[in-house]
């Protein structure tokens, strides 16, 4: 699976609180491993907020992740402990919800895989000249892809596009 996110840094961590982000969501995110992940033994996403609602909103909505957690910057062990995440131990990978690049471009190999998901699954028949454009957004750690053709638009789970 495509992974656009970024390695969650310690630089990152500082930026986000200097920011005023004081609420980070961590879940377990099974797209951040790949096929060469074999000593990683868990892969996590945080998110950071600064609303408490909506971190509780994020929260809810992963209530079955065994591995969900709410770091929150007014207790210092708890910076400290997302500090360690940050420095990406062994064993581990943590990404952040942040895109690696400021602007998404698709790769390439995803193009086919739209087309295949558009052709089976709506009614849209663009031809091969014609352009659908495809934005990548996350709710809640899901990517998501935002496909307008025409006047239309649908948003679609990444993970249904497949490409593998």
């Amino acid at each position: 699976m495509h992974n656009p996110l970024a390695l969650l840094s310690g630089e990152l961590v500082t930026a986000l609180l200097e920011n005023g982000f004081t609420l980070f969501v961590r879940q377990s995110y099974a797209a951040g491993r790949t096929n060469t992940d074999i000593h990683i033994r868990e892969v996590f996403l945080i998110t950071p907020y600064k609303d408490i609602g909506e971190a509780n909103m994020h929260f809810q909505h992963i209530r079955f992740d065994s591995r969900k957690y709410i770091y929150q910057a007014h207790h210092p062990e708890e910076i400290a402990k997302l500090y360690k995440a940050a420095s990406q131990p062994a064993g581990y990978k943590v990404y952040a919800s942040l895109l690696q690049q400021e602007v998404w471009q698709p790769p390439l190999i995803m193009d086919p895989a739209v087309r295949r998901y558009i052709s089976r699954k709506t009614t849209w028949r663009p031809d091969k000249e014609e352009a659908v454009q495809a934005e990548l957004f996350l709710h809640y750690g899901e990517l998501y892809f935002t496909l307008k053709y025409g006047d239309e638009e649908i948003k679609v789970p990444l993970s249904e596009i497949d490409y593998d």
